[in-house]
């Protein structure tokens, strides 16, 4: 049984996996991980099935849009971006946006990850966007685009906590129900919003009973407050330009786009270790690949066990119920090369016309293999692997017999410090009946 999907469908192939175990079936279960909103991704995995397509398809969208801004120079394009927000995912991710950005460079980039991080209040991102529009207004600019992550809201402390509140309530509510029963706090952002927001707000639930963040038109809402803001400025004559904001929402137009040739590469390499897995009776594990930045010859095949990726989330003290185990989606390390690059980039782009268009998906010629940075630039962890056996052999290498008795003394001692270290960060938890043994074979090309 091979089931495709993203953190989810996995995590579910997990508790089947662990079913036919216990009743001895003759089944083996093995997961392959697709999504276009990238973030089934771990220590393991190095990239979702999709990804690179959607980014490329939805590059080219955004590139069009950005340059015809820049053509036109009267509008500014708030361009919501599809993340996985529309999964119900308590965890949204702004992979997309993030390798869309680097790919048409934006004048801004709002995500999820970073506002998160900055505990930015909703007034605090108006008034960022709103600074960098009288900026631009300063130089002669009253145009430019602005990316938004589709699941920001959720970001932002405030939405958070009426987003928990609006949770508990059944829905579809009219607002005179749903009103008395929201906190003091809650209430008033919840009256202070549009009244599209605060329909969409009290929409029917998702099937995990929470609300449809990919239902909030979340670049209406900042165009609106940002457009309230600006006419505040000009009043005080601190602003001078003038602002005409075009919302749209990108995610469907890119699902069913052509495959890229590294989409085609991986899918097909995935199904086929996948059918390797399945044969060979081995049940709970995953079919990965690894060193994906490198030719596809190069890849390195093999499976990782579910219970590798199965993690636990923090419970709260109030808590009823026991945690289940969860392969959870992962989100953007804002310490990672992908976004340090965009940081690098953004402060030029805030104020200059750096728009990219990279154009239709190539299937053939030069630019047909590249791929995503935010794939060829993740940690490789069987890369890492065959460095540390590198740097294991030239230790041997070093220490053979005959050599300096204080080179051997340096290296025995540094070894037995580094066990200690590694002892205490692994402590009782990673075992072998815990983690069954990677499995990894050489490309099959």
């Amino acid at each position: 049984l091979v089931l495709i999907g993203g953190a989810r469908t996995n995590t579910d192939a997990a508790y089947v996996a662990e079913h036919f175990k216990r009743r001895s079936a003759q089944a083996a279960v093995v997961g392959v991980p697709c999504g276009i909103e990238g973030n089934m991704v771990n220590e393991f995995v190095e990239a979702s099935i999709g990804f690179d397509s959607a980014a490329k398809a939805m590059a080219q969208l955004v590139g069009s849009t950005a340059i015809d801004g820049s053509s036109a120079r009267k509008y500014y394009y708030f361009l919501r971006i599809m993340d996985g927000a529309m999964i119900g995912g308590k965890i949204s991710s702004s992979h997309l946006a993030l390798e869309v950005a680097l790919q048409t460079m934006p004048n801004m980039l709002l995500l999820t990850e970073e506002v998160d991080e900055k505990r930015m209040s909703l007034r605090d991102l108006v008034n960022e966007i709103a600074d960098v529009i009288a900026q631009r207004a300063a130089d002669g600019k009253n145009f430019g685009t602005i990316l938004v992550a589709e699941g920001l809201l959720a970001a932002i402390p405030e939405f958070r906590s009426l987003i928990s509140e609006l949770n508990a309530l059944p829905m579809p509510s009219p607002r005179e129900r749903v009103l008395p029963q929201l906190t003091q706090w809650s209430r008033a952002l919840f009256q202070s919003l549009p009244e599209f927001i605060q329909d969409e707000l009290l929409l029917e639930r998702q099937s995990n009973n929470a609300v449809q963040l990919a239902q909030l038109e979340t670049e209406r809402l900042l165009a609106a407050l940002v457009s309230s803001e600006l006419k505040g400025r000009r009043l005080s004559h601190a602003f001078k330009g003038s602002f005409s904001p075009v919302c749209q929402f990108l995610g469907y137009q890119v699902r069913c786009s052509m495959p890229s040739d590294f989409d085609s590469d991986y899918a097909y390499t995935l199904g086929a270790t996948s059918v390797v897995l399945a044969a060979g009776g081995y049940n709970g594990y995953m079919a990965v690949a690894s060193d994906l930045a490198k030719p596809v010859k190069e890849w390195r095949v093999g499976g990782v066990p579910f219970t590798a990726m199965l993690a636990v989330q923090a419970s709260n003290l109030s808590s009823t119920s026991q945690p289940r185990p969860t392969i959870f989606p992962r989100r953007i390390d804002l310490e990672g090369p992908a976004f340090k690059q965009w940081c690098e980039d953004r402060e030029v782009c805030t104020t200059e016309e750096w728009y990219q268009n990279p154009g239709p998906i190539q299937l053939s010629g030069e630019n047909a293999s590249h791929v995503c940075s935010t794939i060829s630039t993740r940690f490789s962890y069987i890369r890492e692997l065959d460095t540390l056996r590198q740097h294991l052999h030239d230790i041997s290498d070093v220490c053979r017999p005959g050599c300096d008795p204080r080179t051997l003394r340096v290296a025995t001692q540094t070894l037995a410090t580094l066990n200690t270290v590694l002892r205490e960060l692994t402590g009782p938890l990673v075992t072998t009946a815990q983690h069954p043994g990677l499995c990894w074979w050489s490309s099959p090309s």
